[in-house]
Order: structure tokens, then C-alpha cells, then sequence
């Protein structure tokens, strides 16, 4: 098991091999950054937008914009801390609270409203963040319960640098087989532990009581879907809360179909939410009419919470 700095200049290092779940997706997105174990980061990543224009006129021009998504959140009890935490990564970041870091925010309040976080003898999973911003959330929303991340290599380093500017102190272990696992829970100094893709199964060593997946699986082959439904059912978890995000359909570069409604849920699955997300439907911008609608085939992002039906149950 790798700490802090020496965990990133491995990833950092790890950053040119191949990965076995790389999708055709990401055989072309993760040659538009470059991101180092110090921080150092250049390019456009497809992982979402990092705006460092925060002068008085955006942040309020952002405050006016966000007003009808804070309206799609109002019924979610914990919106305005969830709101105010992401407000605080933006701050410590240097980087203005964009559409991408509202969206989170607006996630945390849903899944806090639905899903009990207070027990520190379980953890949160977050696969296939970007630039750190759910687990950043998490930790930020429950600073006593561990979070996992899983991403392929070089997205799970920008994961980990955005981590530790949000999270001062953030203690960060690199998990790479059930025993690092094990031995990562059980360090108090841990907080983060970070997973490449490939190793997705040291999973199964956690309790992983809630998992979220945010516009990444509708990017990963159908058999890397499934793989990591399995994983979370077999967890040690009693219970364990999936929350997912995703495009109703897409059909990748290579011609490959993913498909929402195929992904591998089971009949025994205890549904608590499904149906349209409303703040991922719409996006805004400084251009007139300002908040415009995602239409058309493939563009629907559909969101479902649900309480996984484990195996054996």
C-alpha cells in the first residue's frame, strides 16, 4: 500500500500502460491532459471544465444562471450545506462554482436525503470521478467515513491532485489488491483510497454501503458495467445504495451500443428513485435564450437510486 505522495508518483508513473477496461472512449480522452504527481496539470480534459475566471461578475453571473437547477434540488432537505460544500472545494480549488461542481452538489443533496451516511465502519465509492469532485463531496459531507475511488490511471491522478487541494490533509492511499484494501480501511490516517480501474475487484474487501457512478458508465464496454455491478453486490457491505447517472443510450467511437436499461439490475433491486435528471437535461451558458435543452436520440440522462439485492439475499 502506497501513501500521499508516493501513491501519486506511482499512478503518475503507471500513467502510459495499458488498461484492460479502457473503453474506445478513453483510447483518445486520455491523450487530451497531461496531470503530474505535483499538481501540474495541462490540456482541455473531457472529464469536465475547470473555469478560472472567479471575479465578482461571473460568480454572480453563475449565482443568477444556477438559479433553476437550485429550484430542481429544493426538495432534497440537505441542498444548502450540500450547496455550501460545493462552493468550498470551488474556493480551495482557485476555480469558479461551474455548471460541472453544481451538478455534484446537487447529487450530495439527493443521495443525503435518501441515504444515511453517519456510520463510520462503512465507506462511499465513487467510480469513475472527475477531477475528484463526488469524493471530494463526500469526504467534505461526512469527514469521518472513507471514500474509495475508481477510475482508470491517469483520470484517477487528476482525481487525487483536485482531492487534495479540496480536502487539505487528505490522507490518500493507493489500494491495489484486497490485502492493500484491508490494510487501508484499517489506517486511521486514510482517508481516500484510490483504486485503478483494473483493480476494481479489492472492492469486494470493503463495505461499501453507497456507490456513485456520474456519466461514466455510459463510456465503459458492457462487460466492465456488469463487472462492477457484480463487485458491488458481493461487497461486505449489509446493504449497499447505487446511485447512477447516465445517458439512456450511446453508442461509442468503435460502434459499441450502451444502453441504460440493459445495465445489469435485478428484480430484487429496491428501487427508491428513477426517472429523468432534470439538471443534467439542461445546461447553461452566456449565450441567449441561456438555459438550453439537451434533445435528440442519445441525450437523455436518465438517473437511478437503488439498494442493490446482494448476493445470497
Amino acid at each position: 500500500m502506497l501513501r500521499d505522495a508516493a501513491a501519486l508518483e506511482a499512478l503518475e508513473a503507471a500513467t502510459g500502460q495499458a488498461e484492460r477496461g479502457q473503453s474506445a472512449y478513453w483510447k483518445d480522452g486520455v491523450n487530451t491532459f497531461e496531470v503530474k504527481a505535483d499538481g501540474t496539470v495541462a490540456g482541455a480534459s473531457v472529464l469536465g471544465m475547470v473555469s478560472r475566471k472567479t471575479g465578482p461578475l461571473h460568480r454572480l453571473m453563475h449565482w443568477v444562471l444556477q438559479f433553476p437547477f437550485r429550484r430542481m434540488g429544493a426538495r432534497f432537505t440537505p441542498l444548502a450545506d450540500s450547496l455550501d460544500i460545493g462552493r468550498l472545494i470551488a474556493r480551495r480549488q482557485h476555480r469558479a462554482y461551474t455548471y460541472d461542481l453544481l451538478r455534484h452538489s446537487l447529487t450530495l443533496a439527493l443521495v443525503r436525503h435518501f441515504v444515511p451516511l453517519d456510520r463510520l465502519d462503512e465507506v462511499s465509492a465513487v467510480i469513475g470521478d472527475g477531477y475528484g469532485m463526488m469524493a471530494s463531496h463526500l469526504l467534505l459531507a461526512n469527514p469521518g467515513r472513507k471514500v474509495i475511488a475508481v477510475n482508470l490511471t491517469k483520470p484517477l491522478l487528476l482525481d487525487m491532485v483536485f482531492l487534495r487541494q479540496a480536502v487539505p490533509g487528505v490522507g490518500i492511499a493507493l489500494v491495489r489488491d484486497a490485502a492493500d484494501m484491508v490494510a487501508a480501511l484499517a489506517d486511521p490516517t486514510v482517508n481516500a483510497i484510490a483504486v485503478q480501474a483494473d483493480n476494481a475487484a479489492a472492492l469486494t474487501a470493503a463495505p461499501v454501503a453507497l456507490a456513485i457512478n456520474i456519466v461514466s458508465m455510459q463510456e465503459m464496454e458492457p462487460a466492465v458495467v456488469a463487472e462492477y455491478f457484480r463487485i458491488l453486490r458481493a461487497g461486505r457491505a449489509g446493504r449497499t445504495a447505487f446511485y447512477c447517472c447516465n445517458k439512456l443510450w450511446k453508442r461509442l467511437s468503435d460502434g459499441t451500443e450502451v444502453s441504460f436499461s440493459q445495465y445489469p439490475w435485478a428484480a430484487g433491486d429496491d428501487i427508491v428513485l428513477d426517472e429523468m435528471c432534470d439538471w443534467s437535461q439542461w445546461v447553461y451558458s452566456k449565450t441567449p435564450p441561456f438555459w438550453h435543452y439537451r434533445k435528440g436520440e442519445g441525450r437523455v440522462i436518465w438517473h437511478r437510486l437503488v439498494w442493490l439485492a446482494k448476493d445470497g439475499s
